[in-house]
């Protein structure tokens, strides 16, 4: 049972987002406000608000009791992931540039490459959740270090609707060593401050990862 603590609405909100984004919910899951409030420690009046913003997010859907987990199509797959390409393009793009304009700190480099080294090891784990929760860590990282908190947020939202498929695609082990290649490559070309080469890498490992989800279904 995960408790949120008594900041009602918004922490079981923050709670909710979590397991998307651990893909810890299947599409088409039904999710109701008792079992929720049961699972979270709270009632389910915050449950309730917090069902209304994920909804709002389009994250989940009405259904004839609650609500389930929002479904994507094939075509809404490939539409998200091409915007995906994009923002990710951009944001490693805007990590190289600060990186070259000395604008990141060490740490904040250190963390881009910790991360990848944690999707390594997860992988080598055969652990596909564990591999596909230290992946977004390591998108993460790159966002926070691109300086932009509109084009974070933005990630966000992508990461959140797509979370299920990255938990596919890690399941694939061939897929799943092409992910370490191109991290490193990612992380270098950011270490090196290379903005170029950054987006290149960024978008390719993107529209790579697309093309894998779209041949296993």
């Amino acid at each position: 049972m995960e408790h949120v603590g008594s900041n009602g609405a918004h922490a079981v909100y923050l709670a909710l987002r979590r397991r998307f984004a651990d893909g810890d919910l299947a599409p088409a899951e039904r999710l109701t406000e008792t079992a929720l409030a049961a699972s979270l420690g709270v009632s389910r009046t915050p449950v309730r608000e917090a069902l209304g913003r994920l909804q709002a997010d389009g994250l989940v859907a009405p259904a004839a009791r609650g609500v389930v987990v929002a479904t994507l199509s094939r075509e809404e797959i490939e539409q998200i992931y091409e915007l995906r390409a994009g923002l990710e393009g951009q944001a490693a793009a805007s990590a190289a540039r600060r990186q070259a304009a000395g604008l990141v700190a060490p740490v904040e480099i250190r963390a881009i490459g910790e991360a990848a080294d944690e999707v390594e090891r997860a992988i080598a784990a055969s652990d596909p959740k564990g591999s596909a929760r230290a992946n977004l860590s390591f998108h993460r990282a790159i966002g926070r270090v691109a300086g932009n908190p509109f084009l974070e947020d933005a990630l966000h939202r992508v990461w959140d609707r797509i979370a299920v498929s990255t938990v596919s695609n890690l399941s694939d082990t061939d897929w799943a060593k092409t992910v370490i290649a191109q991290h490193g490559e990612i992380y270098r070309a950011i270490l090196d401050g290379d903005e170029p080469a950054a987006r290149l890498a960024a978008e390719e490992h993107i529209n790579a990862a697309a093309r894998i989800y779209g041949a296993a279904h």
